[in-house]
């Protein structure tokens, strides 16, 4: 009988230790986060190319440094741009910014930081901020805003060009100098 009891006691100790073992061995679980937060997935690339093309014919295309794909909006930010813009008349537009945007829901295209764009007629944009509106076939530059032609410059905090270059509207600080006879003739 009193192996019984000795056999017992061991069971109770033994069942006692593994479920002290079991209890304290089980991982703390991960601390919440933040109620309404979710992690972005992203992919990151250097050197990357990104384009958008219609019926098979190329719009415009944008070659970056570094760039980072949100992979659930497609959404992408990059830094080193170098782009074209593609007219249906044979024209390019040349860009290059320190960094920008891409949304891909409306397809815009904001850069950021020394923006230059150069048209293949000579004609040059350059400001702060430049950004494509893709649904209404729009560039918007912002910040020290100037754009100029062999005899025409524009400065203003904010230009709008549309028709491949060709059309301007200039709000704020808007400054026109034209060239006559190889003198300035400012205009307001």
């Amino acid at each position: 009988m009193e192996r019984k009891k000795l056999a017992a006691i061991g069971a109770v100790v033994v069942f006692a230790a593994l479920a002290a073992w079991v209890t304290l061995s089980i991982p703390e679980p991960p601390a919440p986060s933040e109620q309404g937060t979710t992690k972005k997935r992203e992919m990151e690339y250097s050197e990357n190319t990104i384009r958008e093309e219609v019926d098979g014919k190329l719009l415009w295309e944008l070659t970056t440094a570094s760039s980072s794909i949100d992979v659930d909006t497609q959404d992408t930010t990059f830094t080193g741009a170098k782009g074209k813009y593609f007219f249906a008349d044979g024209n390019v537009l040349t860009l290059t910014a320190k960094e920008g945007r891409y949304e891909s829901k409306t397809r815009n295209l904001k850069l950021i930081g020394d923006v230059e764009a150069v048209m293949s007629d000579g004609s040059k944009l350059t400001s702060r901020e430049l950004e494509w509106v893709a649904k209404e076939d729009r560039l918007v530059a912002t910040g020290k805003a100037r754009v100029s032609k062999p005899d025409v410059s524009l400065e203003a905090d904010r230009i709008e060009s549309w028709d491949q270059f060709q059309e301007f509207r200039a709000t704020g600080n808007a400054h026109l100098v034209r060239e006559q006879d190889g003198k300035g003739a400012k205009e307001k």
